[in-house]
């Protein structure tokens, strides 16, 4: 049982630069996998049907590298969330957020058997399960989409397990990515109060009929932060250039600039650094950013501006 934590500098889409990336390859102790005797959590290379690879080659967490999942189960392993992935860089909390994503494929018994996410902000006591956070919601506006409306591929409150939970379930579609977030520090604020606060559990659960089918597999589990920017025009030297209004953005949003610009160039980038949406605007203090077809959720707008200036500004898109 192993895996591997690996540092990746600048990827596209993160400007704070600094990543975390588990591969399930070699030891860590920010992975904890519950000992109980019937839990059928294990790091290998799976061998099964569906679950033939994992996402990241040759480990991954799987409920049994080998056999289908038994009937009555309950598994859960544990990812402690602390400063480890800052890599020391920013002491003992993050700088504006946090980001969790992973690969996973799952093969249940639909809206019975399934995987399921909680999370806990006092080292274990209590837990919920994640679309229910509200923690760490904060007080700014917008915060009412946060931490997950519009992060992608996460279940509902209707997707409901046979336990009351909702949850994961029936045959994925091949591998799924699906990212969590938070707009906040994921420690609280006093010095004395330990970094590992934030710990994220990862549930499998099955009712009493067995079903001979594969359960959860999870590989390349990802933390991180963005520079999510903000809607409003810093009032310092070295501040922003460009306004955004309205933001969230239901239909279209005017990015208005300090002055007018030669050039610029635009491009709205998901969660994941995927472009969505770009283009270019000549001679001119603002322009007209349409949403077109793209899907509510958290994107980042990048411009560059007189091939001279770069800023990156958050935008809701809201439904």
């Amino acid at each position: 049982m192993a895996l591997s934590q690996g540092h990746i500098i600048d990827s596209p889409g993160d400007t704070v630069e600094i990543w975390t990336v588990i591969n399930f390859e070699e030891p860590s102790p920010y992975i904890h996998i519950n000992p109980s005797a019937q839990n059928i959590c294990q790091i290998g290379e799976p061998q099964k049907s569906f679950f033939n690879a994992a996402y990241s080659v040759p480990n991954a967490m799987v409920t049994d590298t080998t056999n289908f999942y038994t009937a009555n189960n309950v598994s859960s392993f544990d990812l402690y969330v602390g400063e480890y992935n800052m890599d020391g860089l920013w002491g003992w909390n993050y700088p504006t957020d946090i980001f969790i994503d992973f690969r996973h494929k799952f093969d249940t018994d639909t809206l019975m058997d399934g995987g399921y996410i909680t999370v806990s902000w006092d080292k274990g006591l209590t837990w919920m399960n994640i679309i229910n956070d509200s923690v760490y919601l904060g007080e700014h506006p917008n915060w009412n989409f946060l931490p997950f409306g519009g992060i992608p591929n996460l279940y509902s409150p209707d997707d409901v397990l046979f336990n009351g939970e909702p949850g994961f379930s029936g045959k994925s579609d091949g591998w799924v990515h699906t990212c969590l977030a938070w707009w906040v520090l994921p420690v609280k604020t006093a010095l004395d109060f330990p970094p590992d606060t934030m710990i994220i559990r990862f549930n499998f659960i099955s009712d009493n009929v067995q079903n001979n089918k594969e359960g959860w597999m999870i590989d390349q589990i990802r933390l991180f932060s963005l520079d999510l920017g903000s809607g409003l025009r810093e009032n310092q030297a070295g501040g922003k250039r460009a306004h955004i209004a309205p933001n969230p953005l239901k239909s279209s949003s005017t990015v208005t600039f300090d002055k007018t610009y030669e050039d610029v160039e635009y491009s709205l980038l998901d969660v994941t650094g995927r472009i969505c949406a770009g283009g270019n605007a000549e001679k001119c203090n603002q322009f007209t950013l349409d949403r077109s077809n793209i899907s509510p959720g958290i994107y980042l707008l990048k411009l560059v501006i007189n091939h001279q200036f770069s800023e990156t500004h958050q935008i809701i898109i809201s439904d």
